[in-house]
């Protein structure tokens, strides 16, 4: 028995340094991996991903798609993709726990592989010049409905105006767009009052006086609009979190080592070139971020909305 004993002991020492290498292979995918954008094509997350898309493509050695999926279906079709890292997609998880407190969904944003973000954006609030709110100071106590642009059922931004509203005491009303380029449209044509999103989508518009900036949604002024009250000026910057989130997911229960590879490919891309000359032409914020501890970050944006449950559903 001891020679036997001896002998597996022997074979597993020159076996060893064969398997070793084989078990230390990163995963590889082994066809075209897709991307799920849930928006409409030329939105911003579409122009993300469709610039990262080669990018991640150079390092994990196979295509990269995008697929424009909007709305609900995109979402749950990455939800009940395979967890087998050829499926990744890009979310808003802000939005989506919002309407996930309105409207049940399909799916469970928080169960989604949240691999990191492009940015947690700054927003800006902005009023039609054709409407009736004059400055940020004019919404407190307002009687009547602020008509608050929405689009994809309640988008971020249109967090944002609910809960301001009830922080300012005034209600507020929404009027749903298709997409972000239909609420910039719609805030210059005065078919909305209110309206939040990016600052480089506003930027053309309020150097032509059509849209009036009213607060940056940020804890800290916004250097491309330093003269912008931030939430800390006005005494709210709690709500900071609730800000959009340029993110990427996977579906739920991804392997730990599939998303160390995907983590690996993302953050590889961020450091090309080609993204910071993208970043850079948009005038994106560079507060990029992939990690194996990402989703724990999206907690206090879960809390705050939870706090705030009753004042969404009241709002929507």
């Amino acid at each position: 028995m001891r020679i036997f004993g001896w002998l597996l002991a022997a074979i597993g020492a020159l076996l060893a340094p064969a398997l070793q290498p084989a078990m230390a292979q990163p995963w590889q995918p082994t066809r075209p991996v897709e991307i799920i954008v849930p928006f409409t094509p030329g939105s911003l997350a579409d122009r993300n991903m469709r610039t990262v898309a080669p990018l991640l493509a150079a390092e994990l050695g196979v295509p990269v798609a995008v697929q424009n999926i909007p709305g609900a279906n995109g979402y749950n079709r990455l939800f009940r993709a395979a967890p087998d890292g050829q499926t990744i997609g890009y979310g808003d998880p802000v939005a989506q726990m919002a309407l996930a407190l309105v409207q049940p969904q399909p799916f469970d944003v928080m169960r989604f592989t949240w691999l990191g973000h492009f940015s947690a954006g700054v927003q800006t609030m902005v009023a039609s010049a054709r409407g009736r709110v004059a400055s940020l100071e004019a919404l407190r106590g307002m009687r009547q409905p602020v008509r608050c642009g929405t689009f994809g059922g309640i988008s971020t931004g249109a967090a944002q105006c609910a809960l301001l509203g009830a922080q300012f005491g005034f209600p507020v009303a929404f009027v749903s767009v298709q997409g972000p380029p239909e609420l910039v449209l719609a805030a210059v044509r005065g078919d909305v009052d209110i309206a939040s999103l990016g600052p480089t989508l506003w930027r053309d518009h309020i150097a032509a006086g059509a849209v009036r900036p009213l607060l940056s949604w940020s804890g800290q002024r916004d250097p491309r609009l330093p003269e912008l009250p931030a939430l800390t000026d006005i005494g709210l910057v709690s709500l900071a979190d609730v800000t959009v989130i340029r993110g990427v997911a996977a579906p739920p229960g991804l392997p730990a080592p599939i998303r160390d590879r995907l983590l690996a490919a993302l953050n590889a891309a961020m450091d090309k070139p080609e993204w910071q000359a993208f970043v850079t032409q948009a005038r994106l914020e560079r507060d990029w971020t992939f990690s194996a501890g990402y989703p724990e970050s999206l907690a206090r944006a879960k809390a705050l909305l939870e706090q705030n449950a009753a004042t969404l559903r009241g709002a929507f």
